[in-house]
């Protein structure tokens, strides 16, 4: 199995090169924010299809999606989205909920969707909300991420010296974010070595790419 941490705009090439190599399945693994009201940290979603755009989703897996629910219990099973941007208000979160249907958002599951039908293979999406629809990220926590999805500690500390009233929201998060990556490892745990894949003696070989953020 090959993992692939997004890496902004070499995210994309890096996944057609695995392909190119031999992966024949490719899993969007990792957090996202929550646009369903009802939804909290911790809770693992399995992506019926991904909202990519106007008129754009992609189905996921049928297979794959039902092997992932078997294994991890009490996941849900419902159409997420993403975006290129963090949505930053409620409202935003709200509107784009009730018109797409998406009960979740991330920022790197579109471009698998679009990757995997571009080479006609199957894919998938686990993810578990971090931050639930009522609750506005602060500004530090809006910063892009570095190379291999490290955070930028000296900005997201700059961000916080200039506004110090981001520390109670980034206090919440923190606590949401150790819910949510313990749910990950969970999930991570009872999917085991192949997270799920359904065809590794059938049609396709069993290299199966593993993209998180």
């Amino acid at each position: 199995m090959a993992a692939i941490i997004a890496d902004g705009d070499r995210t994309a090439s890096s996944l057609r090169e695995a392909i190119r190599k031999g992966a024949r399945g490719i899993i969007s693994f990792g957090v996202c924010g929550g646009l369903d009201p009802k939804l909290r940290p911790g809770k693992v979603v399995i992506a019926s299809s991904v909202f990519a755009g106007k008129d754009e989703a992609y189905p996921s897996d049928l297979p794959w999606a039902q092997e992932l629910l078997r294994m991890i219990p009490g996941a849900g099973y419902s159409p997420i989205a993403g975006v290129a941007t963090p949505m930053t208000s409620f409202e935003e979160r709200r509107d784009f909920h009730a018109t797409t249907g998406a009960v979740a958002a991330d920022m790197e599951s579109q471009i698998v969707a679009r990757i995997a039908a571009e080479f006609r293979i199957p894919f998938a999406a686990c993810r578990v909300v971090l931050n639930p629809a009522h609750r506005i990220l602060p500004r530090a926590a809006l910063i892009k991420i570095g190379p291999a999805g490290k955070p930028r500690l000296r900005k997201i500390g700059g961000s916080v010296v200039s506004d110090p009233r981001q520390l109670p929201r980034l206090s919440r998060l923190a606590v949401d974010a150790v819910i949510a990556v313990r749910a990950l490892r969970r999930a991570k745990q009872r999917l085991g070595t192949h997270l799920g894949f359904p065809h590794p003696h059938g049609r396709l070989p069993h290299r199966l790419l593993h993209f998180k953020q």
